[in-house]
C-alpha cells in the first residue's frame, strides 16, 4: 500500500539515529471503523500494518473484527476474532488466528481498565492453542474544553499461559507503556498519532526494545 509505504519512509526519518543493539525501530498503521447497532451496542472492523524492525517493508498484517456490549455503568464485554499474516523472507507467509474476550470497566477518573483472554490457535506449521492473558491501563484526558482533542496514556502486559510447539513459553511476554493524541476532525472521523515503547522477552536470548510509532484513523458511525 503506497500509504503505508510512505508513512513508514517518514517514520524512518524521525527514527534517524543509529539503532542500538537488541533495539529495533518499527511503525504501526491502523485503520479501524465501528457502527452502532443500538444504545449500548456496537460492531467493529480494522486492519493493522506493521513495518519489519529497522525497515519500512510491510512485516505484519491484521484483519480483525469485534462485537462490544457495554453497560450503563460503563462496564463493557467485547469479544474479537483476528487474522494475522506474517512476512518471512523467501519463504510462504505464516499465518495465525486469534480469539479475545475482554471486560473493560472505569477504575478511576478518565482511567480505564481491561482484562483480556486471547487464543492463539492455527499457526502455520503448528498444533497447540496458545493462551495469553492481557491486562491495560488506559488514562484518557481532554486537553480542551470541547473534547475534541485528549490525551491517551496506556500501559499493557503481555503474559503466555502455556508452552506451544511454535514457540510460545509461559511467563511473561512482552509490555507496551505508549502515549498518543486523539483528534477528533470531524462528526465521525478522528486522527491519532503516538508513540510506543515495547519491551519483549524473547527465550534464549537478551531482552528488546520495540520504538514504535504509530498512527491510527477512525470513523465512527
Amino acid at each position: 500500500m503506497r500509504f503505508f509505504k510512505l508513512f513508514t519512509t517518514l517514520a524512518l526519518l524521525v527514527f534517524a539515529q543509529q539503532a542500538v543493539a537488541e533495539s529495533t525501530r518499527q511503525q504501526w498503521l491502523t485503520l479501524t471503523g465501528d457502527v452502532k447497532i443500538d444504545a449500548n451496542d456496537s460492531a467493529s472492523a480494522n486492519l493493522i500494518l506493521r513495518s519489519r524492525p529497522d525497515s519500512s517493508d510491510l512485516g505484519q498484517r491484521f484483519i480483525r473484527v469485534g462485537y462490544t456490549h457495554r453497560f450503563d455503568n460503563g462496564i463493557g464485554l467485547a469479544l474479537s476474532y483476528a487474522h494475522v499474516t506474517t512476512k518471512v523472507d523467501d519463504a510462504r507467509d505464516q499465518f495465525q488466528h486469534r480469539l479475545s474476550q475482554s471486560l473493560s470497566f472505569p477504575l478511576l477518573t478518565d482511567v480505564e481498565t481491561r482484562l483480556q483472554l486471547e487464543e492463539v490457535f492455527g499457526v502455520t506449521g503448528a498444533n497447540d492453542v496458545g493462551l495469553r492473558f492481557r491486562p491495560r491501563l488506559r488514562l484518557r484526558h481532554a486537553l480542551d474544553q470541547s473534547g475534541d482533542v485528549e490525551l491517551q496514556l496506556s500501559e499493557e502486559a503481555i503474559f503466555a499461559l502455556n508452552d506451544t510447539d511454535f514457540g510460545q513459553n509461559s511467563g511473561f511476554t512482552a509490555n507496551r507503556a505508549g502515549a498518543a493524541v486523539h483528534f477528533d476532525i470531524s462528526e465521525h472521523f478522528a486522527i491519532m498519532p503516538g508513540y510506543t515503547w515495547q519491551l519483549v522477552n524473547r527465550s534464549g536470548a537478551p531482552v528488546r526494545n520495540d520504538h514504535i510509532l504509530g498512527l491510527t484513523l477512525e470513523a465512527h458511525y
